[in-house]
């Protein structure tokens, strides 16, 4: 059964410290569409979709395949797996990105891998890296 534990939303980063979490998904929805960035450091880049079927785009604040779509990539980029994307994405939709406010949203990676380390018992510490690049 899905967890109903929910992340709390952050509608900006004001007043918000870099060290308080390395890593922020923010949503904004206005009249050119809506629009998902991840923030590495500073640095703003667009989440990339990383479903098998293209979507035109993310939903939040509702359910539906753009929603689970929106809670994949997040996971996927949240862990590096996209293994624990495909598991848990249907779980976060319900529990976490269809409760988000349909106008904007923050999510912190430090948040996220909490809900699933709850929700799952997963432990980040255990989670598949990347692999190592074979010496040349």
């Amino acid at each position: 059964m899905a967890s109903t534990t929910t992340l709390r939303p952050h509608r900006t980063t004001a007043g918000r410290s870099d060290s308080e979490s390395d890593v922020r998904y923010a949503g904004v929805a206005d009249r050119w569409g809506r629009d998902v960035w991840v923030e590495r450091d500073g640095v703003r880049d667009v989440l990339r979709h990383r479903g098998e079927e293209p979507i035109a785009g993310f939903a939040w604040g509702r359910r539906g395949i753009a929603a689970r779509e929106l809670a994949r990539a997040i996971l996927v980029d949240a862990t590096g797996s996209p293994a624990v994307g495909e598991r848990f994405c249907r779980d976060l939709t319900h529990a976490v990105v269809a409760r988000l406010p349909e106008d904007a949203f923050e999510l912190t990676r430090d948040e996220v891998l909490a809900w699933l380390e709850q929700t799952s018992r997963f432990s980040p510490a255990a989670r598949p890296r990347p692999a190592a690049a074979a010496p040349s």
